[in-house]
């Protein structure tokens, strides 16, 4: 079996020397295009790397989802990773992971680290915490197509919205909810105004029905 291809894209030059230099060392890893700009990144895609590992600081005014586009037209078996330079909240990875980003990792993670998530996206895996993956796959069956054709301007649930909907539909009161969140009873029934609101229903039986006849 041969190496896994790997292309960098990076705005910082000096980073991106190490990266290169630190995934080349491994015999399983080959990097066949380091660039600091998005538009010669699309221009390389002719050497079809199977990796990505993208700085999305690159893309500048560019929107992640823009550029996931014109990869998917151009090469689409290859598997982006992220590097952050600062690490996202849980909403906008599991935005990512939805986009079609197989992972991310922090500009700060040592290369061993950066090598074993090339490895676990390459195979076909994922490479994230187990938090984020439950809360990506919970907003997922939450809201699948069905409901978003009912509602096609639907605004996105946050992360703590998602974990009150997924215990309202276990059946906990508010209480209860209080009581797994450590937060008020009042502070619960902000967040479930917020998502009735975005689900268009005015109580906690309508968005049962909703979502169970979704």
């Amino acid at each position: 079996m041969g190496a896994i291809s790997i292309m960098i894209v990076e705005s910082d030059a000096s980073r991106l020397e190490q990266l290169n230099s630190a995934l080349d060392a491994h015999l399983d890893l080959q990097v066949v295009s380091a660039v600091t700009k998005r538009e010669t990144a699309i221009k390389q895609l002719t050497l079809a790397p199977q990796v990505i590992l993208l700085n999305p600081d690159v893309l500048k005014q560019r929107t992640l989802s823009r550029f996931l586009g014109s990869l998917q037209n151009k090469l689409p078996d290859a598997r982006v990773l992220l590097i952050h330079s600062v690490r996202p909240d849980d909403d906008q990875l599991i935005e990512e992971i939805k986009h079609g980003v197989k992972g991310y990792l922090s500009t700060a993670d040592p290369a061993e680290v950066i090598a074993k998530a090339v490895r676990t996206v390459s195979a076909g895996e994922i490479w994230a915490e187990r938090r984020v993956l439950e809360k990506t796959i919970a907003r997922h069956m939450l809201l699948p197509d069905s409901l978003r054709s009912k509602i096609p301007d639907l605004d996105p649930l946050t992360s703590r919205e998602m974990d009150m909907l997924n215990m309202v539909l276990q059946g906990s009161s508010n209480r209860e909810i209080a009581e797994q969140s450590n937060i008020s009873e009042r502070t619960v029934k902000t967040h479930l105004y917020r998502v009735y609101r975005k689900l268009r229903v005015k109580s906690r039986a309508k968005a049962i029905a909703l979502l169970s006849h979704s």
